[in-house]
């Protein structure tokens, strides 16, 4: 998705530079935030009676021949410096200048002759550093949900700095493997790791990860096999559930629905098997250890992860994907999701998402747990619909909206969501947005991190981040 070179080196070095410095500034962020990290909660347990858990070629160098000797002696000239000697090329037409492609960190291992020692092995080396501002808790990934137990609002906040190395398994050349491991530190290191765990020390859940409101997490790491149109990866990996991703690139906006948060999981642990049945239609199933876990299971997580996408035409697309069984941390239940795409016109497209949870999570005494109950905060059942717009202005800006109905234990949620998309290169994204939120049956007041105290469900928010890749 990001590979491509910038046409001349000293931007290349321009933009490490400044990935480096933002890696400093995150540094210094970090130490000066919150003495301690706020988890995400996990306060409810399933019933006590489940069971307790599992090369770059080398160049010859240039030799300067030996003199022919004079009669007269002449001073011997120092050695020749070694250089990289690289083959000419066959004449061709001359080039056009190089286009604004996206720099990555794959590029970084050029030799100046045209060879690349990742991309020649297959692999990519790259990530993105996103920084942004939100002016309060948002239910969601700012605050985290309705805990609002982090201050990750009201100043310019790293979220993601994020990097990933990766090669694909490409069954189309016979037996092949795969592999991919994701890094990330920010605000949001802490809605990534893993939480499903319930118990500190093990794989990113630990205390060694945390520093104040800045985290680190590994949501990826897996191996793959691949052989023709069949794939199977093994290990720890993002869910296919829902529609929005942890991702920052991967999403039109900054914000999250409250249904993604709040009623799906992020990743899991244990083994999907992918096949692309025909050129429209592609089948994935699999077992995981429940919701949000490391190498790792809580309480005897145990679950199917599958589902399908369908190409029902050039411009409709479906897809549903869904996990059932033993959900871990989040009871014995199954969520289903549904999403509909469909391209109208050249410019404007539109997204259509529902959503079913239904488990039987209790808390620690027993009780069911419920949305609004200070000791829970945690959903038992609910549904989502969740419907995007977005059009293209021009080719460097798009217009989108969300509008979300979100009814949990009983109580609907509304968010409205308007914003902007702005790529003025190919290795910068601009996202300014406002957001409301109103619920006539929750009008709570929350109170949390920083003297937080207000209607969290009932307001109005901006929010603005941008988003470096490289």
């Amino acid at each position: 998705m990001f590979l491509g070179h910038k046409s001349t080196m000293w931007k290349q070095w321009l933009r490490t530079g400044a990935v480096l410095g933002a890696a400093g500034v995150v540094g210094l962020s970090g130490s000066s935030a919150e003495a301690q990290s706020a988890r995400r909660q996990v306060r409810q347990v399933q019933a006590e009676s489940l069971p307790p858990a599992p090369p770059i070629g080398a160049a010859d160098d240039i030799v300067i021949p030996e003199a022919t000797p004079y009669t007269q002696a002449v001073p011997e000239a120092a050695p020749a410096p070694s250089v990289a000697y690289c083959p000419p090329a066959a004449a061709a037409e001359p080039a056009a200048p190089a286009a604004d492609e996206p720099w990555t960190l794959t590029n970084l291992f050029d030799d100046g002759c045209g060879n690349n020692f990742l991309k020649d092995h297959g692999f990519k080396l790259s990530g993105w550093s996103q920084w942004g501002y939100i002016s309060g808790p948002d239910g969601s990934f700012n605050g985290n949900g309705p805990f609002v137990n982090q201050k990750e609002w009201g100043g310019f906040n790293a979220y993601q700095q994020y990097a990933f190395l990766e090669k694909v398994a490409d069954g189309s050349k016979g037996i092949d493997w795969g592999m991919r491991v994701d890094g990330m530190y920010g605000m949001d290191g802490n809605d990534t790791q893993s939480f499903g765990n319930v118990n500190l020390g093990t794989w990113d859940y630990a205390d060694g990860f945390n520093h104040g409101a800045y985290e680190w997490a590994l949501p990826q790491a897996y191996g793959e096999i691949a052989i023709d149109n069949l794939s199977v990866k093994l290990g720890h990996f993002y869910t296919l559930v829902g529609y929005e991703v942890v991702p920052a690139p991967g999403n039109f906006f900054f914000t999250h629905q409250l249904n993604f948060w709040n009623s799906e999981p992020f990743t899991h642990t244990g083994a999907l098997a992918t096949y692309k049945a025909s050129d429209k239609m592609t089948v994935s199933g699999g077992w995981v250890a429940g919701w949000d876990t490391g190498f790792t299971q809580y309480n005897g997580g145990s679950a199917f992860l599958g589902g399908l996408t369908y190409k029902l035409s050039d411009t409709t697309d479906f897809i549903y994907t869904t996990t059932a069984g033993n959900l871990g941390w989040r009871g014995n239940g199954a969520v289903n999701s549904f999403v509909l795409s469909q391209k109208w016109t050249e410019k404007m497209t539109t997204v259509h998402q529902f959503d079913v949870l239904g488990t039987d999570l209790t808390q620690a005494d027993g009780t069911p747990a419920t949305f609004r109950d200070p000791n829970s905060l945690t959903v038992r059942d609910s549904i989502g619909l969740i419907n995007y717009a977005f059009y293209d202005l021009t080719d460097k800006v798009k217009l989108g909206s969300r509008f979300e109905w979100y009814k949990a234990d009983s109580t609907s949620y509304y968010t409205a969501t308007g914003g902007v998309n702005i790529k003025p290169t190919s290795w910068m994204l601009i996202r300014p947005e406002v957001r409301g939120m109103w619920s006539p049956g929750n009008q709570d007041v929350y109170t949390g991190a920083a003297g937080y105290s207000d209607k969290l469900f009932n307001q109005t928010l901006f929010a603005l981040d941008t988003v470096f890749l490289f």
